[in-house]
């Protein structure tokens, strides 16, 4: 074999053990379960039947998919542009000249890297309506005894906020790895010139930082449709009062191990997958307006 050859071999050799894995864990599963979400299936029977479409038809014109649908896109209406807000707001004060700002960082992203289960028993604690820690500070201004997890009013809100709040230390660092890629030679230009803050925000920072803004914008998206253990670690088995939490992502979890309809549930994997896929294909219509230049 000539040198070239090889070569090739060994790379492919080497490659090995991580396709086998990703063929065996994502590609298998992927088209596996496309094709199960045309069959009714219970899981635990070695019998499928093939029922074609009907799946689809069925969760199109299920009511209770519809709601899901509902609150999971309010959800992120109300999420992203939270989250990016804040997250540049918290990138911008962490990339000025500040004490302690490498404390301020880390506390920032530590609940990025902190564990579903253990802030959600946190925040079951601080949305408790007898004993809760929101309730305790809104007593401070006269306003006592909110039920927070068991008014399907505040189901949302609970959920944004504790998404938002997951999330924020995340967006920021990716914000502040952006702002300090932008040449400090631009805003001590704009000064000799006599630009105000807002003014080098306006037209300096956040032209230049359309590139990082139309990342987090895709990639906060697409997490805000798969919402999921938000709603899980809070309310539990049931997605909130009267479905008021329940998300497309908590719909395909209790159609396929609650009710055991797995044939169904991957049949609404695979609409979450169009809605999300048809949601990033308008976003990225956004993409000729981010500036790439430096």
């Amino acid at each position: 074999m000539s040198r070239r050859v090889r070569r090739n071999l060994a790379a492919y050799l080497m490659l090995l053990p991580t396709l086998v894995l990703l063929g065996v864990f994502t590609i298998y599963p992927i088209v596996n379960s496309f094709i199960i979400s045309f069959y009714d299936w219970d899981m635990m029977s070695p019998v499928k039947r093939f029922v074609g479409l009907q799946n689809y038809q069925h969760i199109l014109a299920d009511p209770l998919f519809r709601r899901a649908f509902g609150n999971t896109l309010l959800y992120v209406v109300c999420f992203v542009p939270s989250v990016l807000l804040l997250g540049l707001l918290a990138a911008v004060l962490l990339n000025a000249k500040i004490r302690f700002r490498a404390a301020f960082r880390t506390t920032l992203f530590l609940p990025y890297i902190t564990s579903l289960a253990a802030t959600g028993i946190v925040w079951s604690w601080i949305f408790n309506g007898q004993y809760g820690l929101l309730n305790y500070v809104l007593s401070w201004v006269g306003i006592h005894g909110v039920d927070w997890l068991n008014n399907a009013r505040y189901t949302m809100f609970n959920l944004v906020l504790f998404g938002v709040w997951q999330n924020v230390g995340y967006v920021a660092v990716i914000f502040l790895a952006g702002l300090q890629n932008i040449s400090r030679e631009y805003y001590e230009s704009a000064s000799v010139d006599g630009a105000s803050a807002w003014r080098k925000f306006r037209h300096i920072t956040w032209p230049l930082l359309s590139p990082t803004s139309y990342f987090l914008l895709l990639l906060t998206t697409i997490e805000a449709f798969k919402v999921f253990l938000q709603v899980y670690v809070l309310y539990g088995e049931s997605p909130g009062p009267n479905d008021s939490g329940l998300t497309l992502l908590y719909y395909m979890f209790n159609e396929g191990f609650s009710d055991f309809k797995m044939g169904y549930a991957c049949a609404a994997a695979y609409v979450l997958f169009l809605i999300i896929f048809i949601f990033t294909l308008l976003q990225m219509s956004l993409s000729r307006r981010v500036n790439y230049s430096a």
